[in-house]
């Protein structure tokens, strides 16, 4: 290589008494020193991450546990994580827009998204998933409760990996009840008001409404369309009306939100609320107790909702880091923490058996154990609007039972 030398001052003047006296001398070109050039290192990768807003804002309970987790990630992998939150559901929501994005601007989808539960099966119908199986080891798919199974999985392959849950149970009061009401004729007979969410144009198979349905249908029958388990539902509902367990502030409650209101007012004796709700705010129910929503055969079920990591990349290299940010955001420990402070349930058996030991973790343990997600024929259309019409009639005290029950069997 060429080296360039600057002539230093002593040596130019010495130059210059050298040359002849008729001679002009030449300029001194003026060399600017050049800066200092270092071999341009690469970029770090990045993976972009959608979250929903109840996740992803800095306000959100939980979020510094996500973010150390997030963090040491970046910091061990050399790589940057982009997390840009989104809507839950609906228009604007994740899984809109995944849909809306994959044809228009497929570059810019996430590497990982979270996606509830209920979104994982249409998104897996829209082609927008990868499959995980063969990505995480059997041992950690093992340690998932039975509903992230049910969940998650399409043709035998996992579609997504849940992490958080939370299920609709009752709240009561110890003082009208000494144990939970398994079963609906200690509610009629208990006399004490028994609120629940009947939802509303925009929701309306309210986990209340759809575990009462289902625990009036026949074991040996199919739950869709069945109109003997319609018939004792809405047979159930007018006793509550012509008991006076319900009032007209009940049509109005849309979500358990709302029954979990009254609950805390003390003006409920039985209400339905969820675990989030409940962990959220059992500082403020210590007169309550909890336990299973009420069944016609006083068998407890839950219906199970929660969230998953999907992964929608199919770039090798972006496909390894987002496996193994995965892995870091369900790890047992980092999961365990991360739940409890997001008053979320987490959705493996070893990060629940590492939240403090008390009645609540056992309950809990058993309800995801026995749990199920939401079921198929919950996606009927037609039968929904046709059950949720029929309710509302009832227990309106508008129609009895038997009128709203041939309307809505007709409807469907």
């Amino acid at each position: 290589m060429k080296r360039l030398f600057l002539l230093t001052p002593l040596l130019a003047l010495l130059v210059v008494a050298c040359m002849p006296a008729t001679a002009t001398p030449e300029p001194t070109p003026t060399v600017t020193p050049q800066p200092l050039i270092t071999p341009a290192t690469p970029e770090a990768p990045t993976l972009t991450l959608w979250l929903p807003d109840w996740m992803a804002l800095p306000d959100a309970p939980g979020y510094e546990a996500m973010m150390n987790a997030i963090t040491a990630f970046e910091t061990e992998q050399e790589v940057q994580v982009l997390i840009i939150p989104k809507l839950p559901r609906g228009e604007g929501g994740l899984l809109d827009a995944l849909r809306k994005t994959k044809p228009v601007a497929p570059s810019v989808l996430p590497d990982i998204v979270a996606l509830p539960l209920r979104d994982v099966a249409p998104a897996v119908e829209d082609d927008l998933l990868q499959p995980l199986s063969g990505l995480f080891s059997e041992q950690l798919l093992d340690d998932y409760y039975p509903f992230a199974r049910q969940a998650s999985m399409a043709d035998d392959a996992w579609m997504a990996l849940p992490f958080a849950a939370y299920f609709e149970h009752l709240s009561f009061q110890p003082a009208a009840l000494s144990e939970p009401p398994v079963n609906w004729e200690i509610v009629l007979n208990s006399g004490g008001k028994y609120v629940f969410p009947v939802g509303s144009s925009d929701s309306v198979w309210t986990d209340a409404l759809l575990l009462h349905y289902l625990s009036a249908t026949p074991a040996d029958a199919s739950p869709e369309r069945n109109e003997q388990a319609l018939k004792a539902q809405l047979t159930f509902y007018e006793e509550l009306y012509r008991r006076g367990l319900v009032d007209e502030t009940l049509l109005q409650i849309n979500a358990p939100k709302g029954s979990w209101e009254q609950a805390l007012q003390g003006t409920a004796p039985l209400a339905e609320t969820t675990a989030s709700l409940w962990l959220a705010q059992r500082g403020e129910a210590t007169f309550l107790r909890f336990g299973p929503t009420p069944t016609a055969d006083s068998q407890a079920r839950y219906l199970i909702h929660g969230w998953a990591y999907a992964l929608i990349t199919a770039d090798e290299v972006h496909q390894t880091l987002a496996v193994a940010l995965i892995h870091q955001l369900i790890d047992a420990q980092i999961l365990a923490d991360w739940s409890h402070q997001s008053y979320v349930l987490p959705a493996r058996r070893s990060a629940l058996q590492q939240w403090p030991a008390d009645d609540f973790r056992a309950f809990v343990d058993e309800a995801l154990q026995e749990g199920f997600p939401m079921p198929e024929f919950a996606r009927d259309e037609a039968m929904t609007r046709a059950v949720h019409q029929a309710v509302r009639q009832v227990l309106s005290g508008e129609m009895t039972a038997e009128d709203a029950w041939q309307q809505a069997i007709s409807a469907w």
